[in-house]
């Protein structure tokens, strides 16, 4: 299975923009998004400035305190159902969990090194859309050579603001994603793909552990 470049570069590109840590209320929703999101920021930096945390011997400790920031503001259900299209719909609800534990596993391999990897970029933040319990907030990712415009589909779920789409340079990562699954559904079925998704993670940890 193979994963387009423009997802992995640079370093932060992705999940640095993608996580609220607080538990927010309804009624603490009213701060918005893109505050929550600016909020989240701070505290993923503080682990990747974390001097006791760098080298590598601490490798493996860094990167699952950055996937606990991280991943606390994925809607994984909703990004999941969204990736594998109109074939979640046939799918029983074992199945449904069972995807999506593996995509957010996919997804923690994909990019946690990726955020390792931060190299100093700047966020600029450009415009905040709410309509009802959703919204948008497109940014600007301001690194040494370019910039590149990132925007984070979200939807307000117990009072938190859920990201369950980001958009780079005007490409979905739920349908790149969903570009790569729907041919293996349709070749080798529901077991084909989740074979194929354990395989591509076992490789990955494969590597990791040298």
């Amino acid at each position: 299975m193979k994963y387009s470049l423009r997802y992995l570069v640079p370093g932060i590109v992705l999940l640095l923009l993608v996580s609220v840590v607080l538990p927010l209320k309804l009624r603490a929703a009213t701060a918005g998004p893109q505050d929550q999101l600016k909020s989240s920021i701070d505290k993923l930096f503080v682990v990747l400035r974390d001097k006791n945390l760098k080298g590598d011997a601490n490798c493996n400790l860094r990167r699952e305190k950055i996937a606990e920031v991280v991943f606390m503001q994925f809607d994984m259900q909703r990004m999941a159902k969204f990736s594998l299209g109109r074939s979640w719909r046939d799918l029983k609800e074992t199945e449904r969990d069972q995807f999506a534990n593996l995509f957010r596993k996919l997804l923690s391999k994909s990019y946690i090194a990726t955020i390792d990897g931060y190299a100093g970029e700047e966020i600029s933040y450009k415009k905040e859309i709410i309509k009802g319990d959703k919204a948008e907030v497109r940014t600007m990712v301001v690194g040494s050579s370019k910039e590149i415009p990132l925007n984070y589909k979200l939807k307000l779920s117990d009072g938190r603001w859920l990201i369950y789409d980001v958009i780079i340079e005007n490409v979905s990562l739920v349908r790149n994603y969903r570009s790569q699954f729907s041919p293996i559904m349709k070749k080798s079925g529901f077991s084909g793909l989740i074979e194929k998704m354990e395989k591509k993670i076992a490789q990955t940890e494969a590597k990791e552990n040298g």
